[in-house]
């Protein structure tokens, strides 16, 4: 099935991927341009006071505005790299740009983008800014690719291409401006458009194609696994799709990987796979036979999460080796990442939260490694430093570490980490989850008076997590012990940054 869906809308009769679309952008329209004096010093200038003068060049055939070339530009300079991560990622690098110069749609999904990339990188919280003239921007121009789609689309000639790539940019502008449901929707809605496609349906598409649909697969998967991180770490929030286990995953790893792009790739496939059922675990209830079905599901896992390690161990070694700082860190952030799947596997099934007491010195090693890989990344993020990931990313596993390791200066140093480095890993914020993190914190911590450590019974109940995210407010809901002993509500809006 085909589906395009945004908000509460959707693009209406595109089973065939061709059909007129009824979708309007769930936002204001651009308000009145703010006078020059009232603009930031570093801000692009929306309607430049100089008649628009158009540029190209050999490698960039089509001409567009000045505002527009600027944002491009940054897109080609940083924005590209940013997305990529620590790896070459072909998908950002050279596929999109090609289609800017072919879909109207998707050269104004990239300068929507962008501007909200340049609205962040703006502000020292590393968070878009509703008010500046780079949003404005954006909305514009957001606005302009779905007019451009929907008239492409009404055409009635299959569109797969642009239909797959126009759903992954519109899932990383919502996710990136912060409405998770809709990028979810998008991201879920585009895996669907993949599914779908058969062998015979792929060799009569346009030349090329296959490329496109095995990158923007990649990249739908790996969108795919901040949201369910997300959905892990808040077991009690609904899914906008009911099933998280709906689609199973074959997973199977060599006796050793041959490139690092292999181990990544199979590195996101596991992840899914123990997030979708860590959260599952977690509501499974106490049902014998669910929580018979789960360890079952828990043991495997956890053999091919050793499996994996085994196979990724010479590629880790040596990449190490190497003088290439920025393959060094790619490889260090899948190992620290890798470290907390190995903590939420072994602790799946358990029902208490000094389980998590065990593993004290792993939360540690995350942390330190966490601090060490973005000292190193700050030394080049002049040349491709990932202000917003959509990769494995770190911030789940600092949220993670700072929310179930109550050894207090770990905790301390892990939500130090997401405050002093903001940055964006696809629906995941830093200072949303240090604020989460702190308020649980600060729930145990003012029970256990003069005690070194959190007593069982006064710890937060991290499996009746709820984290609603809002503009500006984070509603967050979970469990824990009274002096009494009886389990309460314990709830707040928490604001942010």
């Amino acid at each position: 099935m085909f589906k395009l869906a945004i908000d509460s809308c959707s693009f209406d009769r595109c089973e065939e991927y061709g059909a007129f679309c009824e979708y309007e952008l769930p936002r204001p329209q651009v308000p009145a341009v703010i006078p020059p004096q009232d603009r930031g010093r570093d801000l692009v200038p929306i309607q430049p006071r100089q008649p628009l003068q158009l540029i190209s060049s050999p490698s960039d055939p089509f001409s567009c505005g000045e505002v527009e070339g600027r944002y491009l530009r940054l897109f080609h300079e940083k924005l590209a790299f940013d997305l990529s991560g620590y790896f070459e990622a072909p998908f950002w690098t050279r596929l999109i740009p090609q289609q800017c110069h072919h879909d109207p749609a998707i050269k104004d999904a990239i300068f929507a983008l962008t501007a909200l990339y340049k609205s962040a990188t703006s502000c020292k919280t590393q968070t878009v800014n509703l008010d500046d003239e780079h949003v404005k921007f954006a909305l514009v121009k957001q606005s302009q690719a779905i007019s451009s789609l929907r008239k492409t689309l009404s055409n009635g000639e299959p569109q797969m291409k642009l239909a797959l790539v126009a759903s992954l940019l519109f899932s990383c502008f919502e996710s990136f401006h912060g409405d998770w449901e809709t990028a979810t929707q998008q991201v879920y809605s585009g895996l669907n458009i993949l599914k779908g496609l058969s062998e015979v349906e792929r060799q009569h598409t346009t030349e090329g194609f296959a490329d496109i649909a095995l990158q923007v697969g990649l990249t739908f998967r790996r969108l795919e696994l901040q949201i369910i991180s997300f959905l892990a770490m808040n077991p009690m929030l609904e899914h906008p799709f009911n099933d998280l286990s709906a689609e199973e995953l074959i997973l199977d790893f060599p006796d050793q990987f041959t490139t690092f792009k292999e181990a990544f790739a199979a590195a996101t496939n596991l992840a899914v796979a123990i997030l979708r059922h860590s959260r599952a675990a977690s509501r499974c209830g106490d049902d014998t036979a669910s929580r018979d079905f789960f360890a079952q599901q828990q043991h495997y896992l956890h053999g091919l999460l050793d499996q994996w390690n085994q196979a990724y161990e010479p590629v880790f070694q040596e990449v190490c080796r190497k003088p290439d700082v920025q393959a060094y860190l790619g490889v260090l952030q899948v190992r620290i990442c890798v470290w907390k799947l190995e903590i939420i596997i072994s602790t799946s099934m358990s029902s208490t939260e000094s389980v998590y007491d065990n593993f004290a010195a792993q939360f540690q090693k995350i942390a330190h490694f966490t601090r060490h890989l973005l000292q190193k990344d700050q030394e080049i993020r002049d040349l491709v430093g990932p202000r917003l990931q959509y990769g494995m990313g770190i911030i789940m596993a600092l949220f993670y570490t700072a929310t179930r390791c109550r050894d207090f200066p770990v905790r301390k140093d892990a939500i130090a980490i997401l405050r002093e480095w903001p940055c964006t890993n696809g629906i995941w914020h830093s200072l949303q989850a240090a604020r989460v993190a702190e308020w649980i914190a600060s729930l145990e911590e003012e029970c256990c008076g003069e005690l070194e450590y959190i007593p069982e019974d006064r710890r937060v109940k991290l499996q009746s997590l709820k984290v609603t995210l809002q503009k500006g407010v984070i509603a967050v809901e979970c469990m824990q012990s009274s002096p009494s002993g009886v389990l309460e509500p314990r709830k707040a809006n928490l604001h942010w940054p």
